[in-house]
């Protein structure tokens, strides 16, 4: 971005509100006054213009998710990007649910193809898919990178009627399912796999600085986007049901007392560190696997992640990334931190629990307020809703509070629209 560019897009920029570290990148928040419904007619419109932004902004001309924005310097940088095209897969057919827009589809479909396109036809891990992580991890593959990045692929073979996305993505779950669990520790499995030495990572970890890393600093569940029970469904191997549903088991019984997995990366025991995301991941497979296979167990834990998360989540529906036990940075929004939450509240609300009505309420009113305005004077932030993280001083504006705001949308007109 050049230094009149830069000047002409500062002037023009909205001052933020004290509920966000005032930032010249940042569009007005206006904090909630009231957790009353949301107007249909203000959640489709916000929609509209997520999905349009996913498809004109977040993916590039092949499809491929872009990442994280460096706001100041004008650019984009590839992080996780067989995940992050999996989640705006996704998001695009929420769009396409409510609007029927056959843009949003031709757009979900485009992302497929490159997404099935990094099948490994040879080698060790064939069958798997290449999905470099990215950023300081390079080409190392995570785990949840194809595991969370697949519910969109069998998503995008429903509507189409064309089996390959799910077949893509359901072979790369069974060599993971086949290849990655800890030998003596039932309901792990490991998280990084290295396709330049063909290896699994045993006893090392991109993530902890030590020579002797504990099994839960190189495995964990694992079961975040119900991997194994959506390829059991799209293939009728019940093997793999099985492995779902004890996974499901073993998952609840190592939730910590906050309602938290804090044994587990991202989350970190010994600094306190909770991740905005990844419990609600872990809740919402369980409430998958009860309303699959009713068990109170399961029901039990995902009520009590969602129950912490109403305390962890600002009065105004916001939800700050840094977060270390009750203490939060306040300069770190993150949108999809917000959806998420609102999305695991509202699967609950199905399933008869409309404790969570005022939170969600105020969940919808945030990500309906805090989106960049779709005329901003940097095309790279136009209708992006607000994801904010700071790495080493350098402020970021990340993909994926589009892609989960998208889904929390459909949810919130499904469940409550007038």
């Amino acid at each position: 971005m050049n230094l009149a560019f830069r000047a002409a897009a500062l002037a023009t920029l909205i001052a933020a509100s004290p509920v966000v570290a005032a930032d010249p990148a940042e569009p007005a928040v206006r904090p909630a006054s009231t957790d009353a419904l949301v107007p249909q007619a203000a959640i489709r419109r916000a929609l509209i213009e997520t999905a349009d932004a996913i498809d004109t902004v977040l993916l590039d001309e092949y499809g491929r998710a872009k990442g994280d924005y460096y706001w100041r310097e004008g650019r984009w940088s590839p992080y996780e990007v067989a995940w992050h095209t999996g989640q705006a897969i996704e998001a695009l057919l929420a769009a396409h649910a409510v609007t029927g827009d056959p843009r949003y589809l031709a757009r979900a479909r485009q992302a497929g193809d490159y997404w099935v396109s990094l099948e490994l036809k040879d080698g060790p891990f064939k069958g798997m898919i290449n999905a470099a992580h990215g950023d300081k991890l390079g080409e190392l593959i995570n785990f949840t990178t194809v595991g969370n990045g697949t519910p969109g692929l069998f998503r995008l073979s429903k509507v189409t009627g064309d089996p390959k996305y799910a077949d893509v993505a359901s072979t790369a779950i069974i060599w993971l399912a086949r290849n990655m669990q800890v030998p003596g520790h039932p309901g792990l499995y490991y998280n990084i796999l290295d396709p330049a030495t063909g290896t699994i990572w045993t006893d090392k970890s991109p993530h902890h600085d030590t020579k002797t890393p504990s099994v839960t600093q190189v495995a964990r569940p694992n079961i975040e986007g119900s991997p194994f029970l959506d390829a059991c469904l799209h293939t009728g191997e019940q093997w793999l049901c099985e492995a779902h549903f004890d996974l499901a088991t073993r998952t609840a019984q190592r939730q910590s007392a906050n309602g938290m997995w804090m044994e587990f990366e991202p989350n970190d025991p010994v600094t306190g560190v909770i991740h905005p995301r990844f419990n609600s991941w872990n809740a919402e497979a369980l409430l998958r696997s009860w309303k699959a296979e009713p068990n109170d167990q399961w029901l039990k834990a995902a009520l009590k992640t969602a129950r912490a998360l109403t305390a962890m989540i600002g009065k105004d529906g916001s939800f700050d990334y840094d977060r270390r036990g009750d203490k939060t940075s306040g300069v770190s929004p993150t949108g999809s931190a917000s959806a998420f939450a609102g999305l695991l509240w509202l699967e609950l609300r199905r399933a008869g629990y409309d404790e969570f009505d005022g939170d969600i309420h105020r969940v919808a009113r945030w990500l309906v307020a805090n989106r960049y305005p779709a005329n901003h004077p940097d095309p790279n932030l136009r209708s992006l809703v607000v994801e904010r993280r700071i790495k080493r001083d350098v402020v970021i504006q990340r993909d994926l509070g589009n892609f989960f705001a998208a889904r929390f949308f459909e949810s919130y007109l499904e469940q409550f629209g007038q």
